[in-house]
């Protein structure tokens, strides 16, 4: 069952993906949810509070399901690279929070991606979980990285600090260059990354 904490949020996130989070008003959130303005606001003490909350829910929470989904797939490092690409598309927002799904719209990842972007740039209040995600991320690939040497999988005379941001800056870019240039095709921006990445850290 669904709490009507986190459905006030799913609606907020909802009609954010359609509208951008500041045209979206309480009394609309109140209508498409079916909760009481009152009981949003015995939730929430304002629209900034829903919005931190909305945002801890599709950014630091799911990165949780992240790295659980990464560390339980067998396979090696660069197969591990792939499946974050996909993931990160296909599997980011789980099935059961998304409301709409039942209903006649599909759920939109580049609207998700281009949601954020603007949530970052025009609600600074939320910055603070963007940086806090973005270093889990640096940990979590180093990590990956330190394991994928010691296996004897990737160079080992590679500097793990530079290969994870290498890493990154590709997984940063290829979503912008889906959002943003829909001529080219997913599966083309992820095999060249990964043709690139494994060009730098295959063992010669």
């Amino acid at each position: 069952m669904i709490t009507n904490k986190n459905k006030i949020a799913l609606i907020a996130f909802e009609l954010s993906m359609q509208d951008g989070f500041d045209n979206v008003s309480v009394k609309e959130i109140s209508e498409k949810s079916g909760v009481a303005v009152g009981s949003i606001y015995y939730h929430f003490k304002d629209k900034d509070e829903i919005l931190l909350y909305m945002v801890h829910m599709y950014l630091m929470d799911n990165f949780q399901e992240f790295k659980e989904a990464v560390k339980k797939f067998n396979g090696s490092f660069i197969e591990k690279i792939e499946f974050i690409f996909n993931y990160k598309t296909n599997s980011f927002i789980k099935e059961e929070d998304i409301l709409y799904t039942a209903s006649e719209h599909e759920f939109d990842y580049k609207k998700y991606f281009t949601l954020l972007t603007s949530i970052f740039h025009q609600n600074p209040e939320t910055r603070h979980l963007f940086y806090q995600l973005h270093e889990e991320l640096y940990s979590f690939y180093y990590d990956l990285v330190k394991d994928a040497i010691e296996k004897k999988e990737i160079r080992d005379d590679i500097d793990i600090e530079s290969l994870v941001m290498f890493i990154q800056s590709n997984l940063k870019g290829y979503i912008d260059l889906w959002v943003y240039q829909p001529d080219i095709s997913f599966k083309k921006l992820v095999d060249s990354n990964l043709k690139m990445i494994w060009e730098a850290i295959k063992v010669q």
